[in-house]
Parts: structure tokens; C-alpha cells; sequence
């Protein structure tokens, strides 16, 4: 139904005026998000005083190309270089860069780019087919499922703790730890600020994926030999194009990534940085013999890649029918619906179809934009993998400093920034998991915050709440089954043999 009444105002999409902003919003996008600490949110805030002057729809193409590009644009950086340029591609640092390792920066590019795109579009139609029965799911979530859904996103940490769960754990309760930090927003006391005023604001996600992952890998490349590179190779492959066998191999990680971020997606506060460790973590929970989860699987990167961009479209979706942002940047977008003095809602579909139907084709066009527009970036890109780590690693340091000024206008940021990335250092010298750190931080308060909800609402009741609840119970099951996965003798594991001759195999 939605369908057909959207198909009439696909040709507004063709103006030069919608095609001109869905241009400048994916270039904007992609730039911005490859570079760590300026986020989508911002690019897309930077680009609201831009859109006051033009008519709505265009607006809100720009803005929504941005929202796409970017959060595709940060897996460049995060596979080249393992500097996520966005939260939403931390974990695509852990395989993607150990693939570029090996020589296979540009196969790891094809496959990210391949699965950024179609998760994109299968969002963007959904987005429009279903947007409004799809809406009406946002309403059941509630502090019961909120706090439940973060505590199965922890359950990660022991899927990505390769080599010790025991370290993971640890690792995932320091950043636990570490997300109490500040003035409780409920009560109003601090907690572990030491009377330090600038920790009151509490230890935030920008200075925490930066450090420990981009400022601590600048110090990894900065020792050794100076004059090797990162790949180990001497000239690249410009075959761009996702070779079938490639797709064939990791399709069902692709369709398992694409399914995480549609319904992650439509959960408001959940999003691309929660999906795409599910949907890690759930690769890897199903791998077989000859996986090289932690190595370079191309499988982890095709989930975690196809998860990531497969939440962009549909968590517009309760934005757009309810009023109710699905993440960071559907909240700028929000702002920015309402600045051009539109409101959410079915009136929104009833009054101003043209608008939003021409929007949502203006967000599937600006997927397949990106593809095109990405394939000529990614070459200009992966020459980094072939510059000298004396070059790369200082350069990273010094973007590392400057990315986190800027995301946060604030100099405290960059010193807490330098600590997590030395903690980062010296967790990776010792086998730590440092993504176990960075997804407590995450993950924290969203579970103290739906905690907290739910003892409210549960009158202090809350396991029978929980129990007279059916999302919240299979929510449960899932966290027991990802326990179980977790925690039971891994199959997959090879030797150094039989890796290479896996290795040759993908190659070949």
C-alpha cells in the first residue's frame, strides 16, 4: 500500500536541485565519517544552517545522504588503518584491519562497501514499505527491554575476547566501571570524580573509541620498523568491484548483518554502535572449522559492515511516524523536520506526502550514490596502507589529538582521549580486550538507565515484571543461548598450517 503511494514522487528525486544535495551530503558524509572524532551527528548538524534555504525536501535529502554516507564513511579509516571514524565501525576495526594485515585492504574495502550499500537499500525500502506497522514495535520497548537488550549486547564481550574470556571480562567490567563516572543524573551525586569537575560530565564514547583504538594503534605503528608499512605489500589491486564468489561465501553473514540492523534499528537508543557487536558476536557464535575470527574473517567484517548501515533507514522509522528518534543523528534530523515546520506523525504521510515520500527515495538514491562515489575514494584511500609507519603512525596521533578537539571543543577530552589510548596500548600488549572496554562504555548506561526504569515501574518487583512480559522473555532465551555460545569450546580454532592454506584459498 505504502509502496504504491510512494511510487509517484520518484521523479522529484531526479531534480538537479534534491540531485545536487544528495551529492554534497554523501561527499560530506564520507569525508567526515572517515575521520575519527567528527561524527554523522555533527556533519549532520553542520549542514542544518546550510538547509535553512531550501525547500523541505531538499533539506532533508542532504541531510539523511549525510547520515548514510557517514556512517559508511567511518569503516575506511577503521579498516585501513583500525581508527574507527564512528562508533558504528568500531568493530569492523578487528577484522578489517587484521585483513589489511595480510595484503587485503582492497577485498575488505569491496565486501564493505558491497554490504554498506544493499544493507542501506534494504533499510531505505523498508523504510518506506513499512514505516508505519514497523513504528507502532518502537512502543513496545519499554525500561524492562531497554536494560535486557543492553545486557545482551554485553554478552558480546565474551564472543570478542579472543584468547582469554577471562580478560574480556575483565575488560568489559573496567569499561562498566568506567561509563559510572560523573554526577548520577537521578540523584545528583558524583561517582569516582574526585572532585575533578571535568569528570562530572562523565567519561563520554568520543575520547574512549578514539583512544583506544585510533591514539593506541598510532602508538603501535610507531615502534618497530619505521620504514615497513602496514600491508606488507609494495603495490595494490584496484579490482573494486565484489567478486561473486566473495558474496556467495559470506551471504548468509551479509543477510544475518542486514537482519541485526533492521530490527536494532527501529529500537530508539539502540542503533549501529549496539548492532554491530550483536551481529559480531553472533558470527561468530555460528563459526565452523577453518574461521579465522580475530585474524582477518572476512565473515565477521560482512556482518558487522551489513549491520551498521542496515539501521540507518529504519531507525528513521519511528522518527519519522511517532516522533521518536532511533538514534544521535535521527535526533538532528529531527530538529531539523520540525525546523522546517513539518511535524512526525501519520499527518506527516497524509499531509505532506510529497515531502516525505520524495525524502525517503532521495535516501535509498543516495545508497547507491555512495557505492559509486566510494569505489573512487576507496583507491585514493588505500594508499595509506602503503605509506611507512614512521608517516602513518605520528599522522594518526596528531588527527587522534585534533578529531577529539574538535568533536568536543573541549581540552580535557583530549587528555582523558590520551589515557584511554595509553590503557589501549598496553591492553593490547598484554592480550586485553579493548573493544570489551569500549563496548561497557557503551552499553553502560543504557543498562543502569533501564534498570533504574524498570525497579521504578515494577514497583521493585522487577523479575516478575520481567516474566509477565513476552519480548523481554525471549530476550532471556537469547541472552542464555549467546552465554552458552560464548563460553562453549570454540571449533574453529586452526594451526598456523592450515590457516595459511586458508588464507591462500580466499586469495585465490
Amino acid at each position: 500500500m505504502f509502496g504504491i503511494e510512494a511510487l509517484p514522487y520518484l521523479v522529484n528525486v531526479a531534480s538537479m536541485v534534491n540531485l545536487s544535495a544528495m551529492v554534497v551530503g554523501v561527499l560530506v558524509g564520507l569525508v567526515i565519517g572517515a575521520i575519527p572524532g567528527l561524527s554523522p551527528p555533527m556533519a549532520i548538524a553542520l549542514l542544518i544552517p546550510v538547509s535553512f534555504y531550501m525547500p523541505p525536501d531538499t533539506a532533508l535529502i542532504l541531510l539523511v545522504s549525510c547520515f548514510a554516507a557517514g556512517i559508511y564513511g567511518g569503516s575506511f579509516s577503521a579498516i585501513l588503518l583500525r581508527t574507527p571514524g564512528t562508533s558504528a565501525s568500531a568493530a569492523s576495526a578487528i577484522e578489517g584491519y587484521e585483513m589489511t594485515r595480510r595484503g587485503r585492504a582492497i577485498q575488505a574495502i569491496r565486501i564493505s562497501t558491497f554490504a554498506s550499500v544493499v544493507g542501506g537499500l534494504i533499510s531505505g525500502f523498508v523504510l518506506m514499505l513499512l514505516a508505519p506497522p514497523l513504528a507502532k514495535v518502537s512502543l513496545w520497548f519499554g525500561p524492562s527491554e531497554y536494560f535486557l537488550i543492553a545486557l545482551l549486547g554485553l554478552t558480546a564481550i565474551a564472543s570478542v575476547s579472543f584468547g582469554s574470556v577471562f580478560k574480556g571480562l575483565l575488560s568489559g567490567l573496567l569499561g562498566l566501571l568506567l561509563s559510572t563516572v560523573g554526577i548520577d543524573e537521578y540523584s545528583g551525586f558524583s561517582r569516582f570524580t574526585f572532585d575533578f569537575t571535568p569528570l562530572e560530565s562523565g567519561l563520554t564514547i568520543l575520547p574512549a573509541i578514539i583512544g583506544l583504538f585510533a591514539f593506541a594503534q598510532g602508538m603501535e605503528l610507531c615502534e618497530g620498523d619505521t620504514g615497513a608499512n602496514i600491508s606488507g605489500v609494495k603495490k595494490l589491486s584496484w579490482n573494486i568491484w565484489p567478486k561473486f564468489s566473495e558474496i556467495y561465501h559470506v551471504r548468509w553473514s551479509l543477510a544475518r548483518g542486514w537482519l541485526t540492523g533492521l530490527v536494532m534499528g527501529i529500537i530508539p537508543a539502540a542503533g549501529g554502535s549496539v548492532a554491530q557487536w550483536i551481529a559480531y558476536s553472533w558470527e561468530i557464535r555460528r563459526a565452523k572449522p577453518g574461521d579465522q575470527f580475530g585474524k582477518g574473517e572476512i565473515k565477521g567484517l560482512a556482518a558487522t559492515e551489513g549491520s551498521n548501515n542496515g539501521v540507518t533507514g529504519t531507525s528513521l522509522i519511528p522518527m519519522f511516524v511517532l516522533g521518536i528518534p532511533g538514534g544521535i543523528s535521527a535526533a538532528v534530523i529531527l530538529g531539523a523536520l520540525m525546523i522546517h515546520g513539518l511535524q512526525p506523525g501519520m499527518r506527516l504521510f497524509t499531509n505532506s506526502p510529497q515531502i516525505i515520500y520524495t525524502v525517503m527515495w532521495g535516501f535509498i538514491f543516495a545508497n547507491i550514490l555512495m557505492g559509486f562515489i566510494a569505489i573512487f575514494l576507496a583507491r585514493v584511500m588505500a594508499y595509506l596502507t602503503l605509506f611507512p609507519r614512521g608517516i602513518i603512525g605520528p599522522l594518526i596521533l596528531i588527527f587522534s589529538v585534533v578529531g577529539t578537539y574538535a568533536g568536543s571543543n573541549n581540552i580535557y577530552e583530549v587528555w582523558f582521549m590520551m589515557g584511554f589510548g595509553v590503557l589501549g596500548y598496553f591492553m593490547n600488549k598484554h592480550k586485553f580486550s579493548s573493544a570489551g572496554v569500549l563496548l561497557g562504555i557503551i552499553l553502560g548506561p543504557i543498562a543502569e538507565d533501564g534498570l533504574r526504569d524498570l525497579l521504578v515501574v515494577s514497583h521493585g518487583e522487577p523479575i516478575m515484571f520481567i516474566f509477565s512480559r513476552p519480548i523481554p522473555v525471549a530476550i532471556l532465551i537469547c541472552i542464555a543461548l549467546a552465554l552458552y555460545f560464548s563460553f562453549k569450546p570454540k571449533k574453529w580454532t586452526k594451526t598456523e598450517e592450515e590457516e595459511a592454506a586458508a588464507l591462500q584459498r580466499v586469495d585465490d
